[in-house]
């Protein structure tokens, strides 16, 4: 747990110029990113688990736990959506709430997908955890889409599974006509995969 130590001043400090901002303007404005810092620290609660675990069975539920909540780390991302100019704030104290908590957000996600890949190391080649990660991250790419456009978040699979699968299903069905759809998924995807095994060669993780 040594290496995973300077997650906790990083999402401090995203989370004490977020309390700054609220103070200062009276506003809950950007007090959501809390909780998606949180969202964002969830699986990598899920990947040491399943790493950490002797039996099949365990390891498999919390790989499946950690793929379900795997999109809202990278999801942050899109929170940069919000910057725009603000009375009372410099743009420039905005825009480093949104990307520090962004940063964060791909730190959890990172370092939990390594630790995913060592578990897959259980049951896979090398190159079969290549291209699993690519999909991983493919899919990832499409959670964003689903949670930034679509409003679903990851307890919907179970809150809500009839309609959550539906929306899924109109945009496989409908491709072309869902074409941004897929544009963003796949370039989110592989901007995420290229980024992450860029991050493994400098030895990051």
């Amino acid at each position: 747990m040594k290496k995973y130590s300077w997650l906790i001043p990083l999402s401090l400090f995203s989370v004490l110029l977020i309390i700054a901002r609220v103070v200062y303007t009276s506003s809950l404005m950007f007090s959501f990113l809390v909780w998606n810092i949180f969202l964002a620290a969830v699986p990598l609660y899920f990947s040491l688990k399943a790493l950490n675990s002797n039996r099949k069975l365990t390891t498999t539920i919390y790989s499946a736990l950690w793929l379900l909540f795997f999109p809202n780390s990278m999801y942050i991302i899109t929170d940069l959506f919000h910057l725009m100019p603000r009375e009372n704030v410099p743009l420039w104290f905005d825009l480093l709430i949104l990307f520090s908590s962004a940063t964060n957000g791909v730190l959890f996600g990172f370092l939990s997908l390594s630790n995913m890949e060592k578990t897959f190391k259980k049951f896979s080649s090398s190159r079969m955890r290549h291209v699993l990660v690519l999909f991983i991250m493919l899919l990832c790419g499409y959670g964003i889409y689903l949670g930034r456009f679509e409003r679903w978040n990851s307890w919907d699979i179970i809150a809500q599974p009839y309609m959550l699968s539906i929306s899924v299903m109109h945009d496989i069905v409908h491709p072309v006509r869902n074409i941004n759809t897929w544009a963003l998924s796949l370039s989110f995807g592989i901007w995420m995969f290229l980024l992450y095994r860029f991050v493994q060669k400098i030895r990051l993780h």
